[in-house]
């Protein structure tokens, strides 16, 4: 089976292809670590950054699938350009035999509280359904944990292991409560081997459900003894996702679950990374790890090495000169009292206290002589003072680094807290700016639609009104007729897309006399009778006083005829009859530029710009054409014109080609009066072939 790996492939080992597609071919395309190897059935391509080459590889290779990895499998990643790199795999993937796509994205879809990423994550699985569904490709969404690595350097990981050993801290941008959604590489691999070993053709979301239930704060604990002089935060006040997964599709269907904790795999990743990295841990750096996770018994055990060290030393240099000024054992007691605080002060006074009686007794004074002599109690009073005084220094020192400490932090959280409602009077402000200017009656809005407008071929005019109309009307049921010199019929131009069998392609200008009054006085006219056979809205455009065209709204909603959306109507079929007049003035003037002297044939040029514009409407849905190619061979051109005049609707369009050819445009024709009209093209001397393709005109 060849199968087609890409987007977020950095996670991608040799060991998991062997796992997850063994006896495949495999095409890795992305950014990748690994090398191709032919022997292993593995290719490597870089992402193309072109079209061409997107359709080179597709090409190339006839792929029986297509596994995607999403950017969202990366914790705290890159999440740019997912939606457009996929659209391009799907676009040139669609019309193989045998269609199938995985897709593999992260847990954001799955969160309850909606955010701008669970947003975005929703999106890009929707369009990645709906295309599929689309171009019958058999699609299966894998929502899974975030993925996790020692040796991809864009994985969350790798970088807080290099943060925590370059700058001696790790932040968490969540809580300490919040569950942590990580998944084995290796249980992923199982996962693909059984779902591809399984497939079938329904497509399906698939859900990895939470096994380990583990927080940020425990995996806080572990990092600590990893990096025990790192300074390890939190942000407490972070939002706290949950996840609700009650899928068991995998455990029933695939008999899968995961295995692997990553609290477990801790260890191996950190090792992973040293390797990558030629990162060595130092026994020193080992040593150090350990005494600091043991440091009350440390303690212990250098004020008890350390008083032996002092007895020593009283013992050998008490009767030296040098020493007979200074008191060993109270520098002993100040040394502990001035480094571990209060407590350890008085347990160095304590041992020193025994010290001095053991040296009272040698020299025969005992302890009764001791307790009723005041004059003897002062050095023992000097030691438990010396050590409650330095100790008291040393936890105000301490008080007063956790005040400034705390201080800093309350300053830090007033800063933030200043700085998002800063930001939120800016998104405020944004957002009204948005609505003021976006708002379907701005002044904004009215420009926006002016500028659409200014187009001089009619039919680009006709398809602009009507998209503008749908736009700021709100309204998907509209269509544009014009009306002929004799005002008696009526010819569909455009309607809004699915209404082309809702509006008849000509109607009677006498079907609508109940309109005729508001129509002809340039007044909207409702229908609030619900005349059977009539729109729920019209309006007429006119030139010089003449109606020349009609807008038909077919269906309103109940708070669509009010008079301010009546006003709205008025107010665009102002702005689109200025258009009209214009555009018709423009052809007016050109007209002898644009024709073939003496006739109303168009001349190559302008007639391939007719094509074109009708070939648009087409193309969305808003109107029809047929074009025909015309043979006259007992006429001249000048004859044949004369004769096409008398034969076709006024809103149909014909020209020449640069041979010279004759071409004809039937605007809104079907196939039920198409013989009608070749019928009567024939009996004017006319030998008609019907053309379906747009470049048969050149």
């Amino acid at each position: 089976m060849k199968l087609l790996v890409t987007g977020n492939i950095g996670y991608i080992t040799t060991e998991f292809i062997k796992e997850a597609f063994p006896e495949c071919q495999i095409l890795l395309l992305g950014e990748t670590a690994l090398k191709s190897d032919r022997r292993k059935g593995i290719s490597v391509h870089p992402m193309p950054h072109a079209e061409k080459e997107f359709e080179d590889i597709f090409k190339t290779y006839e792929f029986e699938g297509v596994i995607y990895f999403s950017n969202y499998l990366t914790f705290h990643g890159k999440k740019d350009g997912e939606l457009e790199t996929l659209r391009k795999v799907l676009h040139y993937y669609k019309g193989n035999t045998n269609s199938r796509l995985l897709y593999i994205t992260g847990p954001e879809g799955l969160y309850e509280e909606t955010t701008g990423k669970t947003l975005m994550v929703r999106t890009v699985e929707e369009f990645c359904r709906q295309y599929c569904e689309l171009h019958q490709i058999s699609v299966k969404i894998l929502r899974a944990p975030y993925l996790y690595s020692g040796t991809y350097e864009e994985d969350y990981f790798f970088q807080l292991f290099s943060k925590a050993l370059n700058q001696k801290s790790i932040l968490f941008e969540e809580a300490p409560s919040q569950e942590m959604y990580f998944l084995a590489l290796s249980d992923l691999a199982d996962l693909l081997y059984k779902i591809f070993d399984n497939w079938n053709e329904e497509s399906t979301y698939l859900q990895i459900p939470q096994v380990f239930h583990f927080t940020f704060e425990q995996l806080g604990e572990k990092l600590k003894q990893i990096f025990p002089f790192a300074h390890i935060t939190y942000l407490a006040d972070a939002m706290i996702q949950e996840r609700t997964v009650t899928d068991k599709i995998l455990r029933n269907e695939y008999g899968w679950f995961p295995k692997i904790s990553l609290l477990e795999d801790l260890s191996e990743i950190y090792a992973q990374y040293c390797q990558k990295t030629n990162y060595k841990i130092r026994k020193i750096d080992a040593l150090k790890s350990f005494l600091n996770s043991h440091a009350t018994v440390v303690r212990i055990i250098e004020l008890l090495l350390t008083f032996f060290v002092f007895e020593v030393l009283n013992r050998v240099a008490g009767n030296q000169v040098q020493f007979e000024m200074i008191d060993l054992r109270l520098v002993y007691i100040v040394l502990f009292s001035s480094l571990y605080g209060i407590n350890y002060g008085l347990a160095s006074a304590g041992l020193e206290s025994l010290s001095l009686l053991a040296a009272y007794a040698k020299t025969g004074i005992g302890w009764t002589t001791l307790f009723y002599e005041p004059s003897n109690w002062i050095p023992f009073i000097f030691y438990f003072a010396v050590s409650a005084i330095c100790g008291y220094v040393r936890l105000k020192n301490t008080e007063n680094v956790r005040f400034m400490k705390a201080e800093n932090k309350l300053i830090l959280d007033k800063f933030l807290f200043a700085r998002e409602m800063y930001q939120e009077t800016l998104r405020d402000k944004r957002q009204y700016k948005k609505q003021i200017l976006g708002s379907r009656d701005s002044f904004g809005k009215i420009f926006d639609i002016t500028k659409k407008l200014d187009v001089f071929l009619p039919q680009d005019l006709f398809i602009e009104t009507l998209h503008v109309m749908e736009s700021v009307l709100e309204n998907h049921t509209i269509a544009i007729y014009s009306v002929g010199k004799k005002k008696q019929f009526g010819r569909l131009t455009i309607a809004s897309q699915g209404m082309k069998d809702v509006f008849a392609n000509s109607i009677c200008m006498k079907d609508y006399l109940e309109a005729n009054e508001a129509v002809e006085s340039g007044n909207v006219w409702v229908n609030r009778e619900f005349l059977e056979g009539y729109p729920m809205c019209m309006k007429g455009i006119q030139k010089d006083g003449e109606l020349v065209m009609l807008i038909f709204i077919q269906e309103v909603k109940g708070e669509q005829l009010s008079l301010y959306y009546l006003n709205l109507f008025q107010v665009l079929s102002g702005l689109v009859e200025t258009a009209l007049l214009r555009a018709l003035e423009y052809q007016e003037a050109v007209k002898s530029r644009q024709y073939v002297a003496g006739t109303s044939t168009l001349k190559p040029e302008y007639f391939e710009e007719r094509l074109y514009s009708f070939h648009a409407m087409r193309e969305e849905q808003l109107a029809s054409y047929t074009l025909l190619k015309l043979d006259y061979p007992q006429m001249s051109l000048a004859e044949a014109d004369a004769v096409l005049q008398k034969s076709v609707r006024e809103n149909d369009v014909w020209g020449i080609s640069e041979k010279e050819e004759l071409f004809l445009i039937l605007s809104q024709t079907d196939r039920k009066v198409l013989p009608i009209i070749l019928a009567r093209l024939e009996k004017g001397g006319f030998i008609c072939h019907e053309i379906d393709v747009i470049e048969s005109a050149d």
